[in-house]
């Protein structure tokens, strides 16, 4: 059974990786952050000892090392190390008091009137500081706790991204709670292990691939992009009737987007003929649907056209 969860983790990992490579652009670096990079883009680093005049080879401390790769196909590509960082650190060796920097939070740059989407930034401060990630003793949780600032990337919710949306979204839960490690040395629970927690839903690992962690985790707020209000597990969603109904809770937090978007290019009636929100994981086929309305439509019509003549020839 472990083994089983490990290649079903790394599987949906590996996944996540071939659909993003599908639309990474070509790498633009920015050269004002080669000076940095060529320590912290290594593993080994090098600097001359002005005592000795030798030249010194380091370790770069794991936390440290910046993937190049990653950072020019994250959502900050743009950004130089310095607009985030003290310019002090273009100084070497560094000073010893920079390490007590402050870290930026995402609401010292963006703002809820930045030509950006819907994000919210307000009201996702708001609802993170309610969620457990903030409030649980001893959380120290920052934006950074979950979002790597230097390989982050947001992508945009439609129809057609779903799969890597869940995916992506997923992966920043498992960094801490796929049961491989990192939670367990951070709370201290061995036993700790994501399938064995949800064995109670009829397939895990179907729900793991088809919806977000926070689907059933986080309470939804309309007005916020992507919930940040995380509960305690005892509020976690266990009713299969919240997600699988005509009022699914789906519908105003992973396919918020897709029927929005649907709405849009096809219009209401296509949108609730295809219905697909309400049925987790499954590929239904728009052919099926448009012959189902016309076999029910004749059906409707033909016992308007039977009653019709039977009216006539009284």
């Amino acid at each position: 059974m472990k083994i089983k969860q490990i290649l079903f983790l790394l599987a949906l990992l590996a996944g996540m990786t071939l659909q993003a490579q599908d639309s990474i652009p070509p790498v633009v670096s920015n050269p004002a952050n080669n000076h940095c990079f060529s320590c912290h883009g290594k593993r080994w680093y090098t600097y001359a000892n002005q005592d000795s005049s030798q030249v010194i080879k380091h370790k770069m401390f794991k936390d440290l090392i910046i993937d190049t790769v990653a950072y020019y196909h994250n959502n900050h590509k743009s950004l130089a190390c310095t607009d985030c960082h003290s310019s002090d650190y273009n100084t070497l060796p560094h000073k010893s008091d920079l390490k007590l920097e402050p870290l930026l939070a995402c609401t010292d740059c963006h703002t809820d009137t930045d030509d950006t989407p819907p994000m919210n930034f307000t009201g996702i401060t708001e609802e993170f500081k309610k969620s457990v990630h903030a409030t649980r003793q001893n959380a120290n949780a920052t934006c950074w706790s979950c979002h790597n600032p230097h390989s982050y990337n947001i992508t945009t919710r439609s129809k057609d991204n779903l799969n890597h949306v869940v995916a992506y979204d997923n992966s920043i839960c498992l960094e801490c709670h796929s049961g491989m490690g990192k939670f367990d040395i951070l709370y201290g629970d061995p036993k700790s292990t994501l399938i064995a927690k949800h064995n109670w839903l009829p397939d895990p690992i179907k729900h793991f691939r088809n919806v977000r962690c926070i689907e059933c985790h986080a309470e939804i707020r309309e007005d916020v992009l992507v919930a940040h209000n995380i509960r305690p597990k005892e509020e976690a969603i266990r009713k299969c009737t919240q997600c699988h109904s005509s009022d699914s809770r789906l519908k105003y937090s992973l396919y918020k987007y897709q029927l929005a978007q649907e709405i849009s290019e096809k219009g209401v009636l296509s949108s609730i003929v295809s219905n697909r929100d309400f049925a987790i994981g499954t590929n239904p086929s728009p052919l099926l649907n448009l012959i189902s309305l016309l076999i029910f439509a004749s059906a409707i019509g033909g016992v308007a056209i039977h009653s019709i003549i039977r009216i006539m020839k009284k």
